[in-house]
């Protein structure tokens, strides 16, 4: 059965919006990958404020085990004793932020936030063109 391509009355409207973002993007750096990023977490968030409380979740949580002691009480004052200030200053002027951890055996990781623009497409409002 052959099928025409389909015409503007049979294809879904959509709306295009122009949406701010931030960029938050973890990576691992080790001499086992040649210093070359390794990915442990990206994803866009909405706000700076979401940005940073993921940062501080994930210092508090997961990463501040691992760290040399020295490391640990500056992971733990930059999420819980106001560090933290400047990096949501800057996201809100529009300016990246990060932060970086010396780990163990020459290893480090990174948080980077940085802001951006997307676009999304969402359905067009209004009654739905029905298909034949």
């Amino acid at each position: 059965m052959r099928t025409s391509p389909p015409t503007a009355s049979t294809r879904t409207p959509a709306e295009a919006r122009i949406e701010l973002g931030f960029r938050l993007e973890v990576l691992r750096y080790g001499p086992a990958t040649g210093f070359r990023p390794e990915p442990v977490d990206l994803r866009i968030v909405p706000t700076p404020r979401e940005a940073i409380r993921v940062i501080r979740a994930q210092l508090r949580a997961s990463h501040v085990l691992g760290l040399p002691p020295r490391e640990t009480a500056r992971a733990l004052r930059w999420s819980e004793h106001g560090g933290w200030l400047p990096a949501l200053a800057a996201l809100h002027r529009g300016e990246p932020c990060g932060f970086v951890l010396p780990l163990r055996k020459g290893r480090h990781i990174e948080w980077a936030v940085r802001p951006l623009c997307y676009l999304t497409l969402d359905p067009a409002p209004g009654p739905a063109t029905p298909r034949l």
